[in-house]
C-alpha cells in the first residue's frame, strides 16, 4: 500500500475513534459528578457546630463567643475571643486549660493519648522494614536527646501530649461511647473592663487577663450555679444556686443570699436584680402536682415486646392550677433584716398556655414592668410596680401584721380546742414563725395596657415588655397590626404607639446601654431572610446594619451600633460566624465544616411567590432539572411543613434541610423532577393571619394554599398535573395526608412522616393553641382527626413512622392505617416502620435509609423526569 494511502487510513480510523472516545470521556466525567444519596446523606453530619451565645465586651473591642470546631462536635464548646482592632480570633478555654480544675477534662484526654499510641503503634507495626533502613538516625537522634535537661524533655513531652489531645482525631470524633469534654456552658462580660465570668461543670470561673488568659476556679460544690452575672459596679458577681441567688463580693469572704425566704410551697422560677444591684424582683411559682396521664409505647427490642409508659397530657385533661407569683425585695434593708417582702401580682395557672413573662426594671432602679397572658380569655395584659414610697409600705405593712394576728388568733383557737380533746397536756399551737422570715406586704403591680390576641399561637411569649431610655416609656412586641412589630407604651396616658410597620416581622436582639436603640433581626428586606436593623426609639426609624443579604443569627451589636458578630448564611455558603467592623468591612471568624459539604451546597434554589384563591402571597423555592425546558412536563414534588413554629419557617435563604433541600434538589438534578419548598397559610413569620389559621380547621387553609400552589406550578412552569407528589414530616405528615384525603384528583402520591393523624391525642400545650379549644373529659378535637377521611385515598401514600415515637405517637399512623385496610384501600397504602426509632426515626432507619426508600417509592409510583411522550 502506497504511504499517502497508509497515513489516510490511519486518518480515518482515529476519526471514526475520536467520537467513540470523546463519549467515553464524557460518561466517565458525568459518573465522577454523579450525584449519589450517601454523598448527600453520610451517616456522620456533614455539618459542623455554629457558634453561640456572641456577646460584645464594654468597649466594643472583643467580642465573646462559644464554638467547637467540627472535629470536636461531639463535645461541649469552648470561649473564644474574637479582637476587631487586630482582627483575629483566639480560643480562651480548652480541654487542657479545664483538665487543671476536672477530673472528666483529665479523664478525656487520658483517652485521646491513650488512642493515639494505640494507633501510633499500629503504625510503627506497618513501617518497621522502613523504621529499620533508618535506624542510624534514630540513634543518632536518641544521642542528642540524652543530652537534653530532663526539664526540656519534659516540657517537650507535655507539648507533644497537647498536641496530641487538642487536635482531636476522626476516630475520637465518631466515638459515641468514649469520655466526652463539657466545655463551657455559659459567660458574661464586666460592666466596664474586660474580664469575663464563666461556668463549666457548674462551676463558675474568672478570666481577668486577656493577655494571658487564665482561669481562676471561683467555686467547687456538689450543687450547680447557673445564671451567673457581674454586680453592676464589677465589685463581685451573683450566681444562683437551686432556690437561691448568692452574692459574692472579690476580696470578701462573706457569702450573702439575695433571694428571701420564699412562702411554703413556693418555688423561686425567674428573677432580674435591679441596674444599682440593691433590689430584686423575682417570681415564684407553687409546685403543681402532675396532670395528665400515662400512655403505653411498645419496644421490640428484645427477645419479647416490652411496654414502657410515658407521659402525656392531651387537651381533655384536667389541667392542675398552680399560683405564680411576682415578688420586690431590697437588699440593703436585708442586712438589717428590716426587708419586707413585697408582693406585687397573684394569678393562678390554669391553662396550657398561661404566661407571665420575666419582669424587667428601669434604669432608675424605681418601676418593674411584666405581662400576663390567660388564655383563657385571649388577653394580655401589661404590669407596671413602681418601688412603693413609705407611706405606702406603712399602710401595707399595718395590713400585713393585721392579717397575720388573725391568722395567729385562728390558729391558737383550733390549737387550744385539741387541748381539751386532748388528755396530754402540751401547747400546740403557732409559736411566733421563723425571724428569717419577711413580713408578706401586698401593694398590686397597675395593669397599664390590656388587649386581646387574636394572633398566632407564639406570640404572646415574645411581648416581654421593657423600659425605653426615658424610664417611664414601655417597648413591647406585638401582632395587633397583623405582624409582629415593636410598639411604644406611655403607662401614663395608656396610650400605644407601634413604631415599625409593615408586612415583615421584628424580633429583638438587645437595647443600647442607655435604653435608646434597639438592635432587632428583621424580614423588612424578605421573608427568608433575617438581617440586622438598629431602631431608634424616639422616631421609629428603622437602619439596617449589616452589608452582606442572607440570613443571621446570635447576633450581637457593639453599643454604638458600629460593630456586629452573628452566624451568617445564604444559598451557596454555608453558616458561619462573621464580623462586622465599623468600616462595614466583613470578615469570616470560623471555619466550621468539611469541604465535601461545601461542594454539595453549591446549587442554589430558586425563590418564587404565588397568591392563593383569597389573594395572600404564598412563599416557596425551587429546583429544576439540568437543561429545564418549559415546553417539557416534568412531575411535581412538593416538601410542606405548614405548621407554626414560634418564628420559623421553610423558604429560608441558606436552610440546607435533609428534606427540603438535599432531598430536593437530588430529585431535580438525579431524576428530572421539579421540586419545590411551599410555606402555606398555618406556617409562622408571616404574620398572625397565617400562624393562627389553623384553629379549628387545621390542615384546610394549607390544602388550599397548595392544590392553588399546584395550580400555579402547572401554568408557569408546565408540570405534569397528574403526576403530582407531596411530603413532609411531623405536621407535615399529617398535612401530607390531608391533602391526599381530601384532594385525591390533585395530589396522586404522599410520603407522610411521623403525623399527628388525632389530635385529640396529642400534648395539649400545642393543640389548644393550634388545633382548637377543648373541654375537661370531652375530647372534642376528634373531629378533626383524620381516620374519617382516610376512605377518600385514591393515590400512593407512604406511612411512616419510628415505632417509639414519644411525640407523636405511633399509634396515631396505625389507626389511619387500619381506616385505608378497613376502606379497601391496602393497594394504595405502603408502611415504613423504624421498630427503635423515635419522632426523627434515627433507630434502625438512618437519614439514609429514609430517602432511598423515598426515591423508590416515587420512581415506581411517579417515574422518571419528563412525562412519558405518549400522554
Amino acid at each position: 500500500m502506497p504511504r499517502f494511502l497508509l497515513t489516510l487510513t490511519i486518518v480515518f480510523v482515529i476519526a471514526a475513534l475520536l467520537p467513540a472516545v470523546t463519549h467515553a470521556k464524557e460518561k466517565k466525567d458525568d459518573a465522577k459528578g454523579e450525584l449519589k444519596l450517601e454523598d448527600l446523606f453520610p451517616e456522620k453530619s456533614m455539618f459542623g457546630p455554629s457558634a453561640r451565645d456572641t456577646e460584645f465586651s464594654a468597649d466594643g473591642r472583643y467580642a465573646a463567643y462559644l464554638y467547637r470546631p467540627y472535629n470536636e462536635r461531639r463535645h461541649g464548646s469552648d470561649l473564644w475571643i474574637y479582637d476587631f482592632k487586630t482582627k483575629k480570633a483566639e480560643r480562651i478555654t480548652d480541654i487542657g486549660v479545664m483538665s487543671k480544675f476536672q477530673r472528666s477534662s483529665r479523664i478525656v484526654i487520658e483517652d485521646r493519648l491513650k488512642k493515639n499510641k494505640k494507633d501510633a503503634a499500629k503504625g510503627k507495626e506497618e513501617d518497621k522494614k522502613s523504621d529499620e533502613q533508618e535506624g542510624s538516625d534514630d540513634e543518632e537522634k536518641e544521642k542528642n536527646d540524652a543530652k537534653k535537661d530532663e526539664a526540656d524533655k519534659a516540657e517537650e513531652k507535655l507539648q507533644a501530649e497537647r498536641e496530641i489531645y487538642l487536635n482531636v482525631s476522626d476516630k475520637d470524633a465518631d466515638d459515641e461511647y468514649a469520655p466526652v469534654y463539657s466545655g463551657i456552658s455559659s459567660f458574661q462580660w464586666h460592666p466596664t473592663e474586660n474580664h469575663i465570668l464563666l461556668i463549666s461543670e457548674g462551676d463558675v470561673y474568672l478570666i481577668n487577663d486577656l493577655d494571658k488568659p487564665e482561669p481562676v476556679r471561683l467555686t467547687k460544690t456538689d450543687e450547680r450555679e447557673s445564671q451567673v452575672a457581674f454586680l453592676p459596679d464589677g465589685s463581685g458577681y451573683t450566681v444562683r444556686r437551686d432556690d437561691a441567688v448568692l452574692r459574692f463580693t472579690f476580696g470578701e469572704h462573706l457569702v450573702e443570699q439575695l433571694t428571701p425566704n420564699l412562702p411554703p410551697g413556693e418555688n423561686l422560677s425567674r428573677y432580674d436584680i435591679s441596674p444599682d444591684g440593691k433590689r430584686m424582683v423575682l417570681v415564684s411559682q407553687t409546685k403543681g402536682s402532675p396532670g395528665g396521664r400515662t400512655v403505653d409505647i411498645i419496644r421490640y427490642r428484645d427477645r419479647f415486646a416490652k411496654s414502657d409508659s410515658v407521659p402525656r397530657t392531651v387537651s381533655d385533661d384536667e389541667v392542675k392550677p398552680q399560683t405564680i407569683k411576682v415578688y420586690l425585695y431590697e437588699f440593703d434593708e436585708a442586712e438589717t433584716e428590716d426587708a419586707d417582702l413585697i408582693q406585687i401580682f397573684e394569678e393562678t395557672i390554669d391553662e396550657p398556655r398561661d404566661i407571665i413573662s420575666s419582669p424587667r426594671w428601669s434604669l432608675d432602679n424605681e418601676q418593674v414592668t411584666f405581662c400576663f397572658f390567660d388564655q383563657e380569655n385571649s388577653e394580655v395584659q401589661i404590669r407596671l410596680a413602681t418601688w412603693p414610697s413609705e407611706e405606702e409600705i406603712a399602710e401595707a405593712t399595718k395590713k400585713a401584721k393585721s392579717e397575720r394576728q388573725k391568722e395567729f388568733g385562728k390558729k391558737m383557737s383550733e390549737a387550744k380546742e385539741k387541748d381539751k380533746e386532748d388528755r396530754t397536756p402540751g401547747r400546740r399551737g403557732p409559736r411566733g414563725g421563723s425571724t428569717a422570715a419577711p413580713e408578706l406586704l401586698k401593694i398590686d403591680a397597675k395593669t397599664v395596657y390590656q388587649f386581646k390576641h387574636y394572633g398566632g399561637p407564639n406570640t404572646p411569649r415574645m411581648v416581654s415588655p421593657d423600659f425605653a431610655g426615658d424610664n417611664k416609656s414601655i417597648v413591647f412586641i406585638s401582632e395587633q397590626s397583623g405582624f409582629r412589630h415593636v410598639h411604644l407604651l406611655d403607662p401614663l396616658y395608656e396610650s400605644v404607639r407601634q413604631l415599625t410597620n409593615g408586612r415583615f416581622e421584628v424580633y429583638p436582639i438587645r437595647f443600647s446601654d442607655d435604653h435608646t436603640q434597639l438592635f432587632v433581626l428583621t424580614t423588612k428586606e424578605s421573608p427568608a431572610q433575617r438581617m440586622v436593623y438598629v431602631l431608634d426609639l424616639e422616631d421609629g426609624e428603622l437602619t439596617r446594619l449589616n452589608k452582606e443579604e442572607g440570613n443571621f443569627s446570635d447576633v450581637a451589636v457593639s453599643n454604638d451600633g458600629k460593630r456586629m458578630i452573628g452566624n451568617y448564611v445564604t444559598f451557596g455558603e454555608l453558616t458561619e460566624l462573621v464580623a462586622q467592623n465599623e468600616k462595614n468591612q466583613v470578615t469570616t471568624i470560623t471555619d466550621s465544616h468539611p469541604e465535601e459539604a461545601k461542594a454539595l451546597v453549591e446549587v442554589e434554589p430558586e425563590f418564587f411567590e404565588y397568591e392563593n384563591r383569597h389573594g395572600h402571597t404564598i412563599a416557596g423555592m425551587m429546583f429544576k432539572p439540568k437543561g429545564w425546558r418549559k415546553k417539557d412536563k416534568h412531575p411535581l414534588l412538593i416538601y410542606v411543613y405548614g405548621g407554626p413554629l414560634g418564628s420559623r419557617h421553610s423558604v429560608n435563604d441558606g436552610s440546607y434541610s435533609s428534606d427540603g433541600y438535599f432531598f430536593q434538589m437530588y430529585m431535580a438534578r438525579k431524576h428530572g423532577y421539579v421540586t419545590i419548598v411551599v410555606d402555606p397559610r398555618g406556617q409562622s413569620g408571616y404574620g398572625g393571619l397565617f400562624e393562627k389559621s389553623n384553629y379549628e380547621q387545621v390542615g384546610k387553609p394549607q390544602v388550599e394554599d397548595l392544590v392553588d400552589g399546584v395550580k400555579f406550578m402547572t401554568e408557569n412552569y408546565n408540570t405534569d398535573d397528574e403526576r403530582v407528589a407531596i411530603y413532609g414530616w411531623s405536621f407535615g405528615g399529617f398535612q401530607t395526608q390531608m391533602c391526599l384525603y381530601t384532594e385525591p384528583d390533585v395530589f396522586q402520591v404522599g410520603m407522610a412522616g411521623a403525623g399527628p393523624t388525632q389530635w385529640e391525642n396529642y400534648n395539649s400545650w400545642y393543640t389548644t393553641g393550634t388545633v382548637g379549644p377543648s373541654r375537661k373529659g370531652k375530647p372534642d378535637q376528634e373531629k378533626y382527626s383524620l381516620v374519617p377521611l382516610a376512605k377518600n385515598l385514591k393515590g400512593k401514600l407512604l406511612l411512616v413512622h419510628g415505632m417509639e415515637d414519644t411525640n407523636v405517637l405511633f399509634q396515631d399512623t396505625m389507626a389511619v392505617y387500619r381506616a385505608l385496610l378497613k376502606a379497601g384501600k391496602e393497594t394504595n397504602v405502603e408502611l415504613f416502620l423504624d421498630p427503635t426509632g423515635g419522632h426523627g426515626l434515627g433507630g434502625d432507619v438512618k437519614r439514609l435509609g429514609r430517602m432511598r426508600k423515598y426515591e423508590e417509592f416515587l420512581l415506581r409510583t411517579i417515574g422518571e423526569g419528563k412525562t412519558p411522550k405518549s400522554k
